[in-house]
């Protein structure tokens, strides 16, 4: 079975709402945009353009592209559309709580060194989320 090629998406936070559009498109595919209020909503209208971009082609008698959405956040976008606590997750991640909020509004930019300490933070979320186990009730009871 031949493997799926993705088409990436970029998420970013705008002024007043989150856009996304796919940077490079797939020989004969058009560009797709979407945009909404939040992230989720973006990436919702981003979705429904894109089902309507491969409907349009199957009707035309084109070439069945069908490549998977590969979606790529900005920091503002990240933190919305994954509904993380901006404070709590720049304190777990060892960040000015201040700085990563202007930074998640789209008011300022990120140096790279703090878009790498976001990553990392991010997978060192990952590690301890995998690793964590439930239990259904408490052990002790008081």
């Amino acid at each position: 079975m031949r493997e799926k090629t993705k088409i990436k998406v970029i998420v970013e936070t705008g002024k007043d709402l989150y856009s996304c559009f796919t940077p490079e498109c797939p020989d004969g595919m058009t560009l797709i945009i979407g945009d909404g209020k939040t992230a989720r909503k973006a990436v919702e209208d981003f979705k429904n353009c894109y089902q309507e971009e491969l409907q349009w082609r199957k009707e035309h008698g084109l070439e069945e592209l069908d490549p998977e959405p590969e979606f790529i956040f900005d920091i503002g976008a990240f933190f919305n559309y994954y509904f993380i606590n901006v404070t709590a997750f720049a304190k777990y991640a060892g960040i000015n709580p201040s700085l990563l909020r202007q930074y998640s509004r789209g008011l300022r930019t990120p140096t790279t060194a703090t878009i790498a300490k976001v990553r990392e933070a991010i997978n060192k979320f990952r590690n301890d989320i995998d690793a964590g186990l439930l239990i259904d009730r408490p052990v002790l009871q008081y």
